[in-house]
This record gives C-alpha cells, structure tokens and sequence, in this order.
C-alpha cells in the first residue's frame, strides 16, 4: 500500500498536510511522537511500554497499511480472519501505526493506531462507498455494535461524512472488545500547518462539532487521545532520520 503518488515524490515523501507531517513525526521526531503518545494514555503508560513505529516508515518508502496487512505490521496477524469477518475488504488506511511491547502482557503485544489531520476539512469525507451491499451490511453491523459499545444513539449516522473517524472507531472496538488485544487509538491534529493554517481554537472549536455530529458529545470514549502538534516544514524531512 505505497502512498498516493499525486501527494508525494518519487521517494514517497508527502508535500503538504497531515501526510507531510505524521512523516515528519514518525521518521524525525520519533522520540517525541511516543513520549506524547504515552503521556496522553495512561491505560498505555502503565505498562511501561516500548513504542516501535513500523508505518509510515522512509526505509519503507513510506508504506500505510490497510486490512489484515496493519495487523500483520503490529504482529496481530494472527487476527486476520477474525478481522474478515467484521469488516470488509477496505478498511482504513491507517496514517501511523506502532507496534507496542509490553512486558507485563500474557501476549507482550498491542498496537497504537493514528490517524493524522492538518486542518478540520480533512476529518469530513465523502462517506461510506461500499462496494457492494454484502459489504454495506457488514458495515453497518458494525458501526452498529460500536455504537452500542460506546451508548450512542443507534440513529446518529455514521455513514455519512464523518464515516472516517466512525470506522476508525470500529476498528478499536474490533480489537479492544471483540479479540480482546491491547490496542489504543490517537487522533492526531497538527497547529499551524504551512499549507492550510489551523490555530488551536480553531480545532477545539472544529472538534466540538464534530464529536456532536458522532453523538459522542457528553461520551468518554476508551483508550483514545487526542494530541495535538505544532506542524513542521518539509525541510526536515528531506534532511533525513534522527
């Protein structure tokens, strides 16, 4: 799953928005991505973990990972076919994903999932596009049992343009209550983007909505943390790893 050639070079460096920017952090300031990772989660925190990035790696040409692959990528393959049997074929194409040891666990294994915005209009979408209506209904079923899982209002729709962040949301509902591994998921919002700038009132006020459009306005949702970033010019990238 190599990155959108329209967004990035031959080498799979991204030149603008959120792409850009989780490159940076994952490639560059690798440190700094897991201590505020950590920091932010203290379900994760507690077992004093070890965080490996293994996407989107500059070794790796930049590789997102989607399906049964970003479960292979965190050593969770194992799951696949459970994960087949939840959700369809094109599933979320996951911005970073790190592979996280953990020593006090029966299985020494989890997975950080992130998803990565630059400003609020890459959060909206065009929605669901299921490919046929075999795959609408395992969607649906889905979202359905995450709504529960989460008490919000089986009529709010998450199909819509917020479709996005609502399967992200599947996806850790998928591995927290259904295979039961350790698993949490970062939204990751980078202030001051070069190409699109977005102030950090700008995104609470953004994100208020858009957790109201989820009915998760009044909702704690688990192992979950927002972080938020100060966006970085391409430059360092193009420098290399630290």
């Amino acid at each position: 799953m190599p990155s959108d050639k329209s967004r990035a070079d031959e080498l799979g460096r991204a030149f603008a928005d959120s792409q850009l920017q989780i490159q940076i952090y994952v490639n560059c300031r690798q440190e700094e991505l897991s201590q505020a990772v950590t920091n932010a989660l203290p379900s994760l925190a507690s077992f004093r973990p070890r965080l490996r990035w293994v996407s989107p790696l500059e070794k790796d040409g930049f590789i997102e990972y989607k399906d049964v692959h970003f479960l292979r990528a965190v050593g969770l393959g194992y799951l696949a076919g459970k994960l087949r049997e939840f959700w369809p074929k094109g599933g979320p194409n996951w911005d970073a994903l790190a592979f996280v040891e953990i020593e006090r666990d029966l299985y020494g294994r989890g997975v950080v999932f992130l998803e990565a915005k630059s400003h609020p209009s890459e959060i909206y979408g065009g929605g669901c596009q299921a490919s046929s209506s075999a795959s609408l209904r395992m969607i649906e079923t889905a979202l359905q049992q995450t709504k529960r899982w989460l008490r919000v209002a089986a009529d709010v729709d998450w199909t819509g343009p917020l479709y996005q962040s609502a399967n992200r949301l599947a996806h850790l509902y998928f591995l927290r209550q259904i295979v039961r591994a350790q698993a949490w998921l970062v939204n990751a919002y980078f202030i001051n983007d070069p190409h699109s700038p977005t102030i950090m009132e700008d995104w609470q006020y953004a994100l208020k909505e858009v957790k109201k459009e989820l009915g998760l306005a009044d909702i704690l949702v688990p192992d979950t943390a927002e972080l938020f970033f100060e966006a970085k010019d391409r430059s360092e990238l193009l420098r290399g790893s630290t």
